[in-house]
């Protein structure tokens, strides 16, 4: 036999059938070792918050006793994780605490539902608390339960995550921690900020802003489909982003063991920022079905319609500014700024996964379970997760492109084409172009990427593929296609400047890139065709032109053919200094030790600069260049006529002509001779000389003789004497020389000189100027001196240095030229001598000091009065008063002098202490640049060196400056401001002036209780105009008076003499402009801590009583308190309770202390209602309800409440029930003081404990106000007490005088016409029914009634279901019934009161009815149509009503017991938790029966919230267990044989109900053996619980359902035995069918109603 034949052999087998059970402990342990990277669980929880839509985050480590450790090292125990995103709805609940469902929205990332069971790696018993929910997770054994319930939270707008650590934990590092939290944050779409505290102390904060997206163009070049078009790219946005971080480092930088130990105090924060770029790319997806089918089958989500991918990553700027002030890059950020490394993929959140080039990406790939890679292994998700890829690699295409076009708009903007990129400035910015350019395309340059390198792979792919145009690349030449671009070349990057080439910057960052272009041939290298292109565009300069001969020799050397065609090209293109000179023109090249490089060649010489660094074999060998001769170069120089006039370019050529002379032929020589002979190229003594003209240096007869001048003369002495240089000196010339030599004085020097000064060159007038030929005239020294003495030596001097011999120059002391004789300036030697710098007058400087101290005053006197008359002619000119250093000017003291710019002409500046020029010289002050008035900034100047010190100095002093007052600019203004100039006396030192700044003061007011608070001064009207213009205010502002109450509002409170209405006027002034301080946020922050408001309260005092009346009289008493003590008096009730501090009756008052901090009173207090006594229905209270109802839409009528201020409508307040009670008694508390109070009322309105409907409990004599208010409290969220007072009037007034007012009644009371339309159309349902029942009105009871074919179809099902019932018994019930026939009567029978048939006539019956029986008692032809939820509703209201006599109870139950006696139950939050955690333990508590006999009443545990007592739960007869199959056990009625349940025939079917109970069991997480299986032929009871172990009739399900479930289960009996299982579940609760029941069974159907749905969707019912 074949393995498929004992498979099948083994499952044809009845017996052995087992359930797979799942260790759930073992299962979330394997899950988190998979689930195992480092923070996970923030990384979990983060996400979470993102897809709730928070824009916060906090997480809390706590230690043992947060309040005392202050140690990193302190042991962690117990995490806070909190986020402000939206509350938990009822699905995130239900979704919760089921592993492995996932997030069904397609936009969220949690697709496994793994993902919070992460919690568990680090607690036990999670705990999560949202929107006043909480949900508590703890362990029985293995099995993981969990327990919902309400919460008493006060703060609703966190969602708070509690792990109680396994084990206590060190507090992770910060800057790891800083890192993940810094990598997460980067691409969440909703978070901003996260925040990180050691107990209370913030160790981590992080923030993200972001600027608004940039729309980009998406050129038509790109295809933006993915390969098989599941994607297509819409629209493409970029925006910049910046995140901030602020944490504490190590403040000793201290080794990693020892870190922790510094209390957390001494840690010093660091606070850096990042800039980056977020581009996002709007998606279309268009799967088909099939594959949308297959997708939802995988990760139990639809393909979205609509997606967005993001790539993160840091342009060349927002890298450059990323960092702190040295531009270090901060290591938080060390993940998040991958470049020049790879960036990562982001699923939600980081994964392992590399991207290939350096940005992040962030799309809804569908990852691998533990979410750390992208699934490419599964089929359908490949091919999804591919095609996403793709269309990164078009988004990283498009991106990269943007930044070049980005930088060709700017390389046009500031460079352009013609701009020569040699300029040093055009460098640095070629440069910058170039980094930027690099650091884009490194970015984009793709790596292998891991631990899957067919990630990077495709997106690879798809960046070259996208687009039809080939990559941008930034070049030499800015941005061009990379086809357009050459590879450099090292021996030619010396030339190539047109030819658009990799730059050096880029080739070196991105040299990864390049290898990979040039191996695909995306890039070629340079060839000769671009050298000519280069050659063809420009001129080369000598340096290219040398790196082109090289490439050109290495070029031909290494063996590459060029044709005559290209060499022609070459050597004409290939130009020297312009396009008029190429290499074609070229015959000669140089060499030094001939002819040396700085002198002028030939112009077919090819410059030494040029051929220098080349080899003259090369230069002969490629071009048949031969070297220049020394003779050539001889004839090409002597025709220079810089030879005949520059002594130093003939001593240069004669040098090199000389050096080489020995190394040529005669021949040469002489041509050489020749060519110099008649050429004056001899430098000599006296000037240049033809060869025959001068002599040799040692010719030294006489000192001017024109004797040759060489630096070194020996080496021309062979040059010299072949061109005919004297050697000796001739004779006529010595005579002449002795004949014309002569003694000559200074006198006669200076006539002969000025005879011939027209004749002098330039030249000798210069030396003339320089040389120190003249003397001083010496007054000291007699005409008479002794002949025997020798006569003194004479100093010379210069010309410039003597003054002409004048009177005033003697007076004035100044040193004149010694002149014998009369001397006039108009005379030859005069003007010959003044030529040469002899001075008419003393310059400028000398003038002036002979007019300053410490020179003579005479002298003084008239070196003034000199430079007074002369100004204008002689000084003007060169007089700059701001140059002026010399003190000159006397002053209105005329032992003081100043310089110009150091005295004024107006006396009035002297208040200030500056300088008055002397009133005599007022009048001509002003041409010396002597200013009128001191500058501003002078002035400013001296106020903060010399404040006045008193107040009468003060007042001169501003009354001066406000005559200034214009000079002064804003600047001014506001270093006045804050200046400390003003004098005022001391307030704690009366005698002593202290300085203040005009903020800090304020002009004399009429307020004076204030003075003892600010300052106040006046230094009169023109003084106080300054002092206003600096800053000085008429009164405080309101920011003043803010801090004033701060600081001393008790002193203010008692100097004012507690005067109410002032103080009330600051707090006035406080209110009006509280927009302006709320800017001061840690002003505000003082106003809320500190007592500064004013507060009320009532003080009572008993004065007069009577026997009846006691009257209190009340008296307001006020006092000074912090915002948190004072109350919003918005609820006067509440008020005269507690009578607590409340604000001044003012709105101002109420806006100012809400904004302070002052709670509600409303809000502050809870109050509590118990009505005492026994509820009943009264006169009273049924015509309250009556007067109610008929005016409800009164009350809502015409009121200022828009609909959202309704919290009840009119149907409510319709459907309120009215109940009269002994008492009531209302309990308030207030909260912030715990204060109770107790009061009675005479109504409350409360709701009723287990329905959904509200009741107005009222006293025997309620006041008709206290109905009014608890209705107004009730229907709107808020009210004032017109609106009690206005329903008041409409609930008491008769409607007829409403009517005689003009109130519209009639109109507001008039019924919908609608409503009669509906009454019609259900009494017609309903008339149907019955004609269809019944053939005729009346039947005997001995006659079976005549039905119609569909009710009598009802008869044989019911008879299988109850086979000793009379079937004419079953007929008369069926045509009693109006409708749901099939049911009602089934409810009936199961009571067991009918006639019975004897088992023969039974017998003879069950042979001759129809086995096709229905499988569902609720399906009749009524309920053909019903939805599925209809269903269940069905089957809901039928299993109760059915189980009154047969689920759970034997026929012997006791009476219900009646719920209307019992006191009602308020649902609360704690309520609501326990109710689901008995639930809980009700499951829990279920057990196997194991086999025991079952003859008697098991006991039942009451839970606290069952109050009643219960009846039996087994049948009327006991049973025992025949075997098990599948691990349920089997039970039979006692003497019947097991064949009635494990006969072959019945085999399929009992399987089939075991399949059903199972997926229930999977439905309440039931422990399988907790459920048995029994038949029984003899008994209605379709099910029952024993002492907790559930039993169920096979009888039911045979009769009811087996035949439609053969395929699979159908919604109706999975739906039928679901409700079963919450019947049955109830009576762990509560043993009779009452209200009480009902309401845990239908917990149970609620509670599990998602569970039950999961497995009908699981097993593809629905």
């Amino acid at each position: 036999m074949s393995l498929d034949s004992f498979r099948n052999q083994v499952l044809s087998n009845s017996d052995g059938e087992e359930r797979v059970e799942v260790n759930q402990r073992h299962l979330i342990d394997k899950i988190l070792a998979r689930y195992s990277a480092e923070f996970v669980v923030y990384r979990e929880l983060m996400q979470n918050s993102d897809d709730a839509k928070s824009s916060s985050v906090q997480i809390i480590f706590e230690t043992a006793n947060p309040s005392t450790d202050k140690h990193l090292k302190d042991k962690i125990v117990r995490i806070l994780f909190k986020n402000n995103g939206f509350a938990f709805r009822t699905e995130d609940w239900n979704r919760l605490k089921k592993i492995a469902e996932g997030n069904p929205d397609e936009q969220k990332i949690g697709a496994f539902g793994v993902g919070f069971y992460s919690l568990f790696s680090v607690c036990e018993n999670p705990f999560v608390s949202s929107g006043g929910q909480g949900m508590a997770f703890y362990w029985r054994g293995d099995q993981l339960f969990a327990k919902r319930g309400s919460i008493d939270d006060t703060d609703q707008a966190w969602t708070t995550f509690l792990m109680d650590m396994r084990e206590p934990t060190e507090f992770p590092n910060i800057e790891e921690f800083a890192r993940f939290l810094a990598n997460s944050l980067g691409f969440t779409g909703n978070l901003r900020e996260v925040s990180v505290y050691f107990n209370s102390t913030l160790v981590i904060q992080l923030s993200k802003k972001m600027q608004e997206p940039r729309l980009m163009n998406i050129a038509s070049a790109f295809d933006t489909y993915s390969p098989q078009k599941m994607f297509h790219l819409t629209s493409v946005d970029v925006r910049g982003v910046q995140l901030d971080v602020k944490r504490l480092i190590d403040p000793l930088n201290i080794i990693t063991k020892q870190w922790r130990s510094p209390p957390i105090t001494n840690y010093q924060t660091e606070e850096t920022s990042i800039f980056l770029r977020i581009a996002s790319g709007n998606l279309d997806v268009k799967v088909s079905s099939a594959f949308s089918l297959e997708m939802e089958r995988t990760t139990k989500k639809k393909p979205p319609n609509k997606t967005t991918i993001q790539m993160i990553f840091s342009g060349f700027d927002e890298h450059n500014s990323s960092g702190d002030n040295n531009n270090k890059i901060s290591p938080v950020f060390k993940d998040l700024l991958p470049y020049p490394e790879q960036g990562r993929i982001y699923i939600g959140f980081p994964t392992h996964q590399t991207t290939g080039c350096s940005s992040h990406l962030a799309a809804r790939v569908i990852p691998t379970v533990e979410r750390e890679s992208i699934d490419l292994v599964d089929k359908t998700l490949a091919k999804y997760n591919r095609e996403m890829l793709c269309l990164a690699g078009i988004l990283c295409r498009i991106l990269y492109e943007d930044e070049m076009s980005q930088i060709t708009r700017l390389y046009n903007e500031m460079i352009g084409p013609n701009t020569k990129v040699d300029d040093e400035s055009t460098k640095s910015v070629c440069e910058w172009f170039e980094n930027r350019a690099a650091h884009a395309l490194r970015h984009f340059t793709f790596k292998q990427s891991t631990p899957n390198m067919q990630i990077g792979n495709i997106i690879e792919l798809q960046f070259f593929s996208c687009s039809k145009q080939s990559l941008s690349v930034f070049s030499t030449r800015g941005v061009f296609p990379i086809s357009d671009v050459r590879m450099p070349n090292s021996e030619m990057a010396g030339f190539i400047k047109k030819v658009p080439l990799v730059p050096k910057i880029i080739l070196e960052q991105c040299d990864t890139f390049f290898k990979k272009a040039k191996d695909t041939r995306l890039i070629e290298e340079l060839t000769l065709q671009d050298v000519l292109i280069e050659l063809k565009n420009r001129v080369l300069s000598e340096n290219e032109l040398i790196e082109l001969l090289k490439w050109w020799f290495s070029y031909r050397s290494k063996g590459n053919a060029v044709n005559q065609m290209e060499f022609s090209q070459f050597m004409q293109l290939a130009c020297i200094g312009d396009k008029s000179r190429n290499l074609s023109t070229i015959r000669y090249f140089l060499n030094p030790s001939i002819v040396p490089p700085d002198v002028d060649v030939p112009y077919e010489v090819l410059p030494y600069t040029i051929s220098k660094p080349l080899k003259n074999q090369d230069l002969e060998k490629w071009f048949r260049w031969s070297e220049l001769s020394l003779v050539n170069w001889a004839r090409f120089i002597v025709e220079k006529p810089d030879l005949e006039v520059s002594p130093s370019f003939a001593e240069k050529v004669h040098n090199i002509l000389a050096r080489s002379l020995n190394n040529i032929s005669q021949n040469d020589k002489e041509i050489i001779r020749q060519l110099f002979a008649q050429k004056k190229c001899i430098p000599t003594k006296s000037g240049m000389k033809i060869p025959d003209e001068a002599y040799f240096q040692n010719v030294n007869l006489f000192p001017d003789l024109p004797t040759i001048q060489f630096q070194k003369p020996q080496s021309v002495q062979n040059i010299m004497q072949l061109l005919g240089v004297r050697k000796v000196v001739e004779l006529q010339l010595i005579f002449d020389r002795l004949v014309s030599q002569g003694n000559w004085d200074h006198m006669q020097l200076a006539k002969y000189l000025a005879s011939i000064s027209s004749n002098l060159k330039e030249i000798e007038l210069k030396r003339l100027i320089v040389t120190p030929i003249w003397p001083k005239e010496d007054l000291s020294q007699s005409d008479n001196h002794d002949e025997t003495n020798p006569k003194p030596k004479i100093h010379r001097f210069v010309a410039s240095d003597l003054y002409a011999p004048l009177v005033l120059h003697r007076e004035f002391g100044l040193p004149v030229i010694d002149w014998k004789g009369k001397w006039a300036r108009n005379m030859q030697e005069g003007k010959f001598l003044i030529e040469l710098g002899l001075r008419e007058y003393p310059a400028l400087k000398k003038i002036l000091e002979l007019a300053a101290p410490p020179t003579d005053p005479k002298i003084r006197g008239k070196a003034l009065k000199y430079f007074i008359e002369n100004f204008k002619e002689k000084y003007s000119k060169n007089y700059n008063p701001s140059e002026i250093n010399i003190a000159f000017l006397p002053c209105s003291d005329p032992t003081i002098f100043e310089k110009p710019t150091g005295c004024y002409i107006n006396p009035d500046c002297m208040i200030m202490n500056f300088k008055a020029i002397h009133q005599d010289l007022r009048y001509q002050a002003e041409q010396f640049g002597v200013r009128q008035h001191p500058s501003r900034d002078k002035l400013l100047s001296r106020l903060i060196e010399d404040p006045p010190r008193n107040e009468n100095k003060a007042k001169e002093v501003f009354e001066y400056l406000a005559s200034r007052q214009g000079d002064f600019n804003h600047s001014d203004w506001n270093k006045l401001v804050d200046l400390r100039f003003i004098p005022i006396r001391s307030k704690t030192q009366p005698n002593e002036i202290v300085l203040t700044d005009p903020r800090s003061c304020f002009f004399k007011g009429q307020e004076e209780s204030l003075n003892d608070f600010f300052s106040y001064i006046d230094f009169g009207a023109r003084a106080n105009k300054f002092l206003q213009s600096c800053g000085v205010k008429d009164e405080p502002s309101p920011i003043e008076f803010a801090e004033l109450l701060v600081k001393s509002s008790h002193r203010l409170w008692n100097s004012i003499g507690d005067n109410v209405e002032k103080y009330l006027n600051v707090l006035r002034r406080i209110a009006i402009h509280f927009n302006t301080i709320s800017r001061n946020s840690s002003l505000i922050a003082d106003m809320k801590r500190a007592p500064i408001l004013l507060a009320v309260k009532k003080r009572r005092s008993n004065s007069e009583r009577d026997s009846t009346i006691k009257m209190d009289e009340e008296a307001e008493h006020y006092c000074l308190a912090s915002a948190k003590d004072i109350f919003i008096n918005d609820d006067t009730v509440y008020q005269q309770v507690f009578n607590p501090l409340t604000v001044p009756e003012e709105d101002n008052m109420e806006v100012l202390y809400k904004k302070l901090g002052c709670r509600s009173l409303r809000e502050s207090v809870t109050e509590t209602v118990t009505p005492i006594g026994t509820m009943r229905e009264t006169t009273n209270s049924g015509n309250l309800q009556e007067k109610i109802v008929e005016r409800a839409r009164l009350f809502y009528y015409d009121l200022d409440h828009p609909k959202s201020e309704i919290k009840k409508d009119v149907e409510w307040l319709k459907r309120l029930k009215v109940r009269e009670i002994n008492q009531i008694e209302t309990s308030y508390l207030l909260l912030t003081t715990n204060e109770t109070r107790k009061e009675s009322t005479t109504c409350c309105i409360l709701p009723d404990k287990w329905s959904n409907s509200w009741t107005l409990y009222v006293t025997p004599d309620p006041d008709t106000l206290d109905i009014s208010q608890q209705i107004v409290k009730n229907i709107y969220k808020s009210h004032k007490w017109k609106d009690i007072s206005h329903l008041n009037m409409l609930l008491t007034t008769q409607l007829t005088s409403l009517k005689r007012k003009g109130y519209p009644v009639d109109r507001i009371l008039r019924q919908p016409k609608q409503q009669r339309v509906v009454e019609k159309y259900e009494q017609k349902m309903i008339d149907q029914e019955n004609e269809e029942s019944l053939f005729h009105d009346t039947m005997d009871n001995n006659v079976s009634p005549v039905l119609s074919p569909r009710i009598e179809s009802y008869v044989p099902k019911l008879q299988e279901m109850f086979p000793d019932c009379d079937p004419n018994h079953i007929r008369k019930l069926l045509s009693k019934q109006k409708n749901d026939h099939l049911n009602n009567v089934a409810n009936i029978l199961v009571e067991g009161d009918y006639p019975k048939i004897n088992p023969k006539s039974r017998q003879t019956y069950k042979t001759q009815q129809n086995n096709d029986l229905s499988t569902d008692p609720v399906n009749d032809d009524s309920n053909k149509n019903l939805g599925f939820f209809e269903k269940v509703k069905k089957v809901k209201d039928f299993i109760p009503t059915l189980a009154n006599g047969s689920i759970g109870t034997s026929t012997s139950s006791k009476p219900m017991e009646s719920s209307a006696n019992k006191d009602p139950v308020h649902v609360t939050p704690e309520t609501t938790r326990n109710l689901r955690s008995s639930l809980q333990e009700g499951i829990r508590t279920c057990r196997s029966n194991s086999g025991s006999v079952i003859d008697n009443q098991a006991s039942v545990k009451v839970v606290d919230e069952s109050q009643t007592s219960y009846c039996d739960i087994i049948p009327g007869h006991s049973l025992h267990c025949v075997g098990s199959l599948h691990g349920i056990e089997l039970y039979v009625p006692k003497g019947a044989d097991k064949s009635e349940i494990l006969s072959l025939s019945l085999g399929p079917s009992l399987l089939r109900f075991i399949n059903i109970l199972k997926d229930l069991v999977e439905v309440f997480g039931l422990a399988p053996k907790a459920i048995h299986i029994f038949i029984d032929k003899n008994s209605n009871s379709i099910a029952f619980n024993r002492d907790r172990s559930l039993f169920f009739n096979l009888r039911f399900f045979l009769g009811l359902h087996d035949e439609q479930c053969k395929t699979k289960p159908t919604s109706d009996a999975m739906t039928y035995w679901y409700m079963t299982f919450c019947h049955e579940l109830a009576h762990n609760f509560v043993h009779p069918h009452n209200s009480e029941h009902e309401y845990y069974f239908s917990s149970y159907a609620e509670n599990y109603m998602s569970n039950f749905l999961t497995i009908m969707k699981k097993r593809e019912i629905i």
